[in-house]
């Protein structure tokens, strides 16, 4: 996987979640000397219907996209301000996920704000971009914080698989000055079946031990095929990674989670997508989820 950052695209709903995310989107332009894209989409189908119900002249839709064109060229002004930097403004009509989707097709960086203008509903962002880290080809930032905040601090949850060492591999290339923290919470997988079958607290406390003593040989396994990734620092937990995982981020005072992603079968799919979504919602920092390269 390529973890260079030429070009990221910052999509916006034009909410304060979504302005935020493009200074973010802006200041990490100019650290990685990246072309910066602002993207509004217009719905399709909604802008059909008004277009029907109105009956207006000129067109519905290009009254609002004369409108969000204004409105990007204000934020790019902002993310100017704010970066240094310079952004084209780009206004899509149609089905939102989709057109963000082909939007990241051409990125090496999507970056997205954490709700959109109305939380209860499931527009561009929110729940939304869960969604679209399960379709993203490229890295999806969930930008939660000030985009003053710098990337100090940054955690990456591994369980070992290739998937998470493209994710501590881009975690460095995004951040090449922070601390990084792989994090593994692993499970004593027997220790339910074993209580029930009467096995001695000794016997147990040896187990749990034992599968400690896996989790940290592991973690020194998986840190040895990342040697060209410097300055990491590790811990291993047990516990349920959903739970562990945001815990580990408030001890750490993290800035940013750069998770990455699995999902062999649909088993671990599932499971992957409720990690993200629970780590998205509630996590106090920026996340990043990193996709498996696509298969040509």
């Amino acid at each position: 996987m390529n973890t260079s950052i030429k070009t990221i695209v910052s999509a916006t709903d034009f909410s304060m979640y979504a302005h935020r995310a493009a200074l973010r989107a802006g200041r990490l332009a100019k650290e990685h000397g990246a072309r910066l894209q602002l993207l509004h989409v217009l719905n399709g189908p909604s802008v059909k219907a008004l277009q029907s119900l109105l009956q207006a002249s000129p067109p519905v839709s290009d009254v609002l996209v004369a409108e969000a064109k204004q409105r990007l060229e204000s934020l790019a002004e902002d993310v100017a301000k704010a970066a240094d930097v310079t952004a084209d403004c780009v206004v899509e009509q149609g089905e939102v996920i989709d057109a963000v989707l082909a939007a990241a097709e051409q990125a090496d960086l999507l970056v997205l704000g954490p709700r959109g203008l109305n939380p209860a509903k499931d527009f561009l962002l929110g729940a939304t971009a869960e969604r679209i880290s399960r379709r993203a080809r490229c890295p999806l930032l969930v930008s939660k914080q000030e985009a003053a905040i710098s990337y100090e601090s940054v955690l990456v949850p591994v369980d070992f698989s290739e998937d998470s060492l493209r994710a501590l591999r881009f975690a460095r290339a995004l951040a090449p000055r922070a601390t990084l923290h792989a994090f593994h919470a692993y499970d004593s997988p027997f220790e339910g079946r074993l209580q029930s079958a009467g096995v001695s607290q000794e016997a147990m406390e040896s187990y749990r031990q034992s599968v400690a003593v896996e989790a940290e040989a592991a973690m020194r396994e998986f840190l040895a095929r990342a040697a060209d990734v410097k300055d990491v620092r590790s811990s291993v937990e047990l516990g349920d990674a959903r739970i562990a995982l945001c815990r580990r981020a408030t001890e750490l005072q993290s800035n940013l989670i750069v998770m990455g992603k699995q999902g062999r079968s649909w088993f671990s799919e599932f499971l992957l997508g409720s990690v993200t979504r629970r780590t998205i919602e509630l996590a106090p920092c920026d996340v990043l989820v990193v996709p498996t390269p696509r298969v040509r």
